[in-house]
């Protein structure tokens, strides 16, 4: 490889791939978004970012959850006019709204969480992280992680990924074969789950 080419982008941190760990085995049916923008014919929904609860038991057979925030950054370098994305990925405590319906509706609007895409129980069994790595002109190499895929004991999945679209906004896609255009230029960089972490 030429010694010379400048290198765009980054992977997801380190302690972040350590949170991403704790989805592993728990259930999700719904994401939470800000002012969620749609393409029906591609079944793909977008946002600035998106909030994922995740549930579990505990030993006494209760109910528990956290939220997984998921968004992405762009950048457009000033040298070679390149885009690159870098996603963040966080872990948070289940924020507990209380009051009446209509109290806990306008807390939820203040936080900005005004949309919902609901699907079909998942349970999540593994998480491949995937990147974009390509040299572009023979002087450039575009190397980040572009989106995150979720995949139960079926083979079911769903994307979490950037939208290639010079913004910040990301994308959810639970259809196959959209998925499967959406990464087929993409890599897997790391695979977490019950074949543990590689």
């Amino acid at each position: 490889m030429n010694s010379t080419l400048k290198t765009l982008g980054k992977h997801i941190e380190e302690s972040e791939l350590n949170q991403l760990n704790e989805l592993i085995g728990n259930r999700i049916w719904f994401i939470k978004s800000p002012f969620l923008g749609a393409n029906l014919n591609e079944k793909i929904y977008t946002a600035s970012y998106f909030q994922i609860p995740f549930f579990w038991k505990d030993e006494y057979g209760n109910d528990q959850s956290r939220n997984f925030e998921f968004r992405a950054e762009w950048t457009e370098d000033e040298e070679t006019l390149l885009d690159y994305y870098t996603l963040k990925t966080k872990i948070v405590e289940q924020k507990k709204f209380t009051g009446d319906f209509e109290s806990i509706w306008e807390q939820s609007l203040q936080k900005g969480l005004n949309s919902n895409i609901s699907f079909s129980e998942f349970i999540i069994a593994k998480i491949q992280v995937l990147s974009r790595d390509e040299i572009v002109d023979n002087q450039t190499e575009l190397k980040h992680d572009e989106g995150i895929l979720l995949i139960d004991k079926d083979n079911n999945k769903i994307l979490l990924s950037a939208e290639l679209k010079c913004t910040d906004q990301v994308e959810f896609i639970n259809d196959l074969e959209n998925i499967e255009n959406r990464i087929k230029e993409l890599k897997i960089r790391k695979t977490l789950g019950n074949n543990g972490y590689t």
